[in-house]
């Protein structure tokens, strides 16, 4: 994790202050949109998450072209336009796996070019019990899919890590590393993101289904003047706010 944000910082201070700082604002416009579980617009939100997961893949590929970023951000905007909470669940796996690596995994081996001595590493060095942990940290984001509250957790999840992102990219073009204090205190900002995470989740599970009853209740009522006034015809729909 660590040298993927050292990658991330070195990528974005590359670009124009005004441009930087503009996508900045963008960034963390759309993290609020999605932490909120794209305030009922669903499928716009799974499309905007697709985008800046485009985005950041980009950022970690050198030597990308523009026609390949474009067809790259292209393809995972349709990947999750398509799959929707799946693709939030591979996003969160595949993290889940690169962290558990890097916890449990990395520190007990040397990359080298002899493969034999790689896999010696990783069958004996390694602990045994290690590798059953790695693999549960995989699944459990597939494990919880069926969970009728995952798609306001992980969307949560995802706007909490695209305001992280705006904002650190804010705080470099004014000058301030904050990845360089996010790597010495990567346990506050873990708690940072957890706690925006249950907060959005919340929100989504209680407040915006409560603000989306009063607005079905106040469409009730019109539809039923309209009626009296012989308007005929306007039938009540149920409608959510996650339903969009």
């Amino acid at each position: 994790m660590t040298n993927l944000l050292w990658t991330f910082q070195n990528r974005v201070t590359h670009l124009q202050p005004s441009l930087l700082l503009t996508l900045a604002a963008v960034t963390i416009a759309a993290g609020l949109f999605v932490w909120l579980g794209g305030l009922g617009f669903k499928k716009i939100a799974f499309v905007v998450i697709g985008v800046f997961f485009g985005a950041f893949c980009t950022l970690f590929s050198s030597g990308t072209n523009l026609f390949l970023a474009a067809a790259i951000i292209g393809i995972c905007a349709m990947l999750a336009l398509t799959l929707q909470e799946t693709f939030l669940v591979l996003i969160a796996s595949a993290l889940a796996a690169l962290i558990g690596y890097s916890i449990l995994v990395r520190p007990y081996f040397r990359p080298s070019g002899n493969i034999l001595a790689v896999i010696r590493q990783l069958t004996i060095g390694v602990p045994y019990y290690n590798w059953p942990i790695l693999l549960a940290l995989t699944a459990l984001p597939f494990a919880i899919i069926s969970w009728p509250s995952a798609s306001a957790l992980f969307s949560s999840a995802a706007g909490a890590t695209l305001i992280l992102a705006g904002t650190t990219m804010a705080l470099l073009n004014f000058g301030y590393p904050a990845v360089s204090y996010m790597t010495t205190r990567q346990d506050i900002y873990i708690a940072i993101i957890a706690l925006a995470t249950i907060l959005g989740t919340i929100a989504q599970l209680w407040l915006l289904p409560k603000i989306s009853t009063l607005f079905v209740a106040a469409k009730a009522k019109v539809e039923k003047v309209k009626a009296k006034k012989g308007d005929t015809g306007a039938t009540a729909k149920t409608i959510t706010w996650r339903t969009a």
